[in-house]
């Protein structure tokens, strides 16, 4: 029992040491769009020395997600909407798994708060982790499920040709 234990505290403080050690370096940033609707400005970043942008994209490798909102304001609600519809444009072809993770997105989008002008929210994805939803420096909100994870980085970065390259403009001047 005793090496059971011991062997969890390790594991456990590897990982809060890993996340509270990870040396962030911006790679890019730009403004996602939803049809007219110009939500948030979005900030890219990657620990230091990675830069394989389809890794990156698969959700291999950590990636700190800042948004900054550009909406005077906007209600709970509709902030569940807008992420509502990150989902389920992601799951287009996964219909029964997007049925079966309808819960756990409910829970997330319950989660979310109204937000007004230059609120600020960091996302921040480890691969055996998930993503964790920081607003204001306090964690709001853990989201598991790789499906889901992968469902919303994908909502971020393969949005559009135009956001996808200004995310990735720093790798891209390397190559």
């Amino acid at each position: 029992m005793k090496r059971i234990c011991f062997i969890f505290f390790l594991i456990f403080s590897a990982s809060l040491y890993a996340e509270r050690d990870t040396r962030w370096v911006e790679i890019g940033e730009g403004t996602y769009e939803q049809g007219f609707l110009f939500p948030y400005k979005i900030k890219l970043s990657v620990p230091y020395g990675v830069k394989n942008i389809d890794e990156i994209k698969q959700g291999l490798f950590p990636v700190k997600i800042e948004l900054d909102w550009l909406l005077i304001q906007y209600s709970k609600e509709d902030v569940g909407k807008l992420f509502y519809r990150q989902f389920k444009d992601k799951f287009k072809d996964k219909e029964e798994s997007f049925r079966l993770s309808q819960h756990i997105i409910n829970m997330f989008l319950n989660k979310l708060p109204s937000v007004q002008k230059h609120d600020h929210w960091t996302f921040i994805y480890y691969p055996d982790e998930g993503m964790r939803l920081f607003i204001d420096g306090k964690k709001i909100y853990h989201l598991v499920g790789a499906e889901l994870n992968r469902a919303l980085l994908q909502s971020w970065l393969s949005n559009n040709p135009v956001l996808t390259s200004k995310l990735f403009s720093r790798i891209l001047k390397i190559k």
